[in-house]
Order: structure tokens, then sequence, then C-alpha cells
């Protein structure tokens, strides 16, 4: 199938041309005036109908207006590096910018005097920049996400869970934003999963976990700003009809009964009109509560019309959900090495999970620093 580049994203080899240019001309060369004439033309297309356009790097891609980028190869991989090198890794152009503006900004980051003060924002020119600090703060003092504060607000608020009364709101979304916060820079947030201690406390560093292994996969494919911290605080709220279901049934370590496996299963629709009585939640989290068990080709619970497909965050949900229940020690079993799990994961693809995503979450994980 043949994909089309979003119209914003035309502009990226124009503005690596003007980049290139300065870097090997001076601002005053014809080739680097034609280059700027170039990027100001897609820029007045583009402030004909919005206001900003973002430029930023995220997991080595390129995204314009948050959404990937596809259709331009090498360009791509090109704007990426030379980001990188001036610790770059976003750039907003706001309407009313001007040549001068972009060619001040040109020259100053990039140019052959580059580096040698600092570089603030412009009138129209946003930067998000890198710092040293920033790179080496993200795991500084974490071993593990459970040493989060906000994990422990979570684990207490899910232990003290009444059907009756609302759950707080700001736990939750505490949790979210600090996974991002904390993890913004790590190359290897996977190491931060956290071990399972007792039966007791599975189903919560279990949620936890999906968590941050649905918000590592969501970046990987691109997603960033509130639709990332909203696909967070679904994964965190996917199992929440687990709080309702009998301790005795849930740690349970011999087989299930057909009648407890129902209560098991009620947990969906449970933990979906749960939610529904609560206010200010995010609908995907209440549509990841009843999808997060339904499989890519329809089946599993509960049972849904034939022609409907679970949203692409609940299948996000699902892998993560399988991949580290599966990595964990459970009464009825042990736990699984990654190869086996990897070959599960393949196993379910096209049936039980969504192909595409299995791909990119095994190649994620394939391309986590080894220890």
């Amino acid at each position: 199938m043949t994909t089309y580049p979003d119209r914003n994203d035309h502009i990226l080899p124009d503005l690596l041309g003007a980049i290139n240019s300065i870097k090997l001309y001076s601002h005053k060369h014809p080739q680097a005036r034609s280059s700027v004439d170039r990027v100001m033309d897609r820029l007045d297309q583009v402030f004909k109908t919005e206001d900003k356009l973002l430029i930023g790097v995220f997991n080595d891609s390129i995204l314009v207006n948050q959404k990937p980028v596809v259709g331009i190869g090498r360009v791509s991989e090109s704007m990426v590096r030379l980001l990188n090198e001036v610790d770059i890794d976003q750039i907003v152009f706001l309407k009313g910018l001007y040549k001068e503006e972009f060619t001040m900004f040109l020259m100053e980051t990039f140019g052959a005097n580059a580096g040698s003060a600092e570089i603030l924002d412009y009138s129209h020119i946003l930067l998000g920049r890198i710092s040293t600090e920033d790179k080496e703060s993200d795991d500084r003092n974490v071993d593990s996400i459970m040493d989060l504060n906000s994990s422990q607000d979570f684990i207490w608020m899910l232990q003290n869970l009444d059907p009756q009364n609302p759950f707080n709101f700001k736990t939750v979304k505490d949790l979210s934003v600090d996974l991002i916060e904390t993890f913004r820079y790590s190359a290897s947030p996977l190491k931060y999963l956290a071990e399972v201690k007792s039966e007791d406390e599975y189903t919560y560093v279990h949620t936890i976990n999906v968590a941050l292994l649905s918000m590592s996969l969501a970046k990987h494919i691109g997603i960033v700003g509130s639709e990332l911290t909203d696909i967070i605080y679904a994964a965190l709220m996917h199992d929440v009809g687990k709080m309702l279901v009998p301790n005795e049934i849930l740690n349970k370590a011999g087989p299930l009964t057909p009648s407890e496996f129902e209560t098991i299963k009620s947990h969906t629709l449970n933990g979906v009109m749960y939610l529904c009585n609560q206010k200010g939640i995010p609908k995907i989290a209440i549509l990841a509560a009843l999808e997060h068990h339904i499989k890519y080709n329809g089946g599993g619970y509960p049972t849904i019309t034939q022609s409907w497909k679970p949203h692409f965050v609940s299948q996000i949900i699902s892998i993560a959900d399988i991949y580290d229940a599966l990595r964990s020690n459970r009464p009825y079993r042990a736990r699984l090495e990654h190869d086996q799990i990897i070959g599960v994961l393949r196993h379910d693809a096209g049936t039980g999970l969504n192909p595409r995503l299995v791909e990119v979450f095994i190649d994620m994980l394939d391309n986590q620093p080894k220890e």
C-alpha cells in the first residue's frame, strides 16, 4: 500500500537543505538565501491554516505536529542527527515568523559560530533543548518504578477502592505524568519494571508495569503529548475491575472452577461500570477497561459483535499485559524466559494480537541497551 506524507512533512527536505546551506556557506550566499526562501514559502502555506508547526525528535524518529513522518527516508535520519548534534529535541515555528528571524536562528544554531553563546528562544521560534543534566537525571535515583512516590500513592488508592465513592483522579494523573517525566530521556525504561515479591501485590505491580510498557510502545511508534498521557492513564486503569474480584479467586493457586472463571472475566464489565460512574475519566480509559481481553480477531471476552475491532490503544495495552504476565511468576506457573515470551507473542500475532504492533514491540525490546 502506498503511503503519502502529511503535507506539512514536505517542509523537512527544504529545512534540511537550509541547515546544510548555512553550515557550508555564508547566510548571504545565493544557495543559502534560496534555501531559506523555500522554507519560508512552505511555512507561509502552513500558517494559512495553522498557528504553529512543531518538529520534534522522539526515540530517534521525526514527528511533525505530533505525527510520525513517513515516506522521506534518509531526510528524516539526517534531520534527527543534526538536531541531536545541537541537543535540540523540539522546534516550534509560530505564525508571524519573518525571514530575518529564521535566518538568525539557522546561523546561531547550525552556522560556523554555533555554540559560541547561549541560544535563547526567538520571538516566533521555540526550542526544546536536551541538557546534560536532563539526560543524566532520568534514572539517577530510580532503580524501579516502585521508587516513585506516585506509584505508592496509586497502589494505596487501588487497595482502598470503594465502589460507592469516587477514586482520586489526581493520583492516577500524577503517576502518568511521573512516568513520562522520569523516563523522558531514558534509553532503556524497561529495565525499571518491578518484580512481584508476593501474590498479594501482583495486580498492583503488574498494572504499573503494564503502564510503563504501554508508554514505551506508544512512544516507540511516535505518540507524544496528551495522547501519550491518556494511554498511560488507560493502562493504569485497565484492570480496575479486578479490585472488585474476591482475593481468594484472584490469587487462587489451583485451577479455577467455571464459576470462578466467569467471575474473573466479569472484571472487564465491572471496571467499565465503575469508571462510567466517575467524573473526568478519559474515554479511552473506559474503552481499554472493556477491550483489553478482546482479541485482535474478535475472540476473547466480553463477547462482541463480529464487526467490532478493539481500539489500537486497547491493542497496545493487551500486548503489554501479556508480556508482563508471562515474565512474572504466578501460582500456577513459573515465569517464562525472554525468547519463550517472544515466541508466544509471535504465535498470537494476527489472531489474538495486532501483528504490526507485536513486531514493533519486539523491535523495541531488541533495541534496548544491553546491561
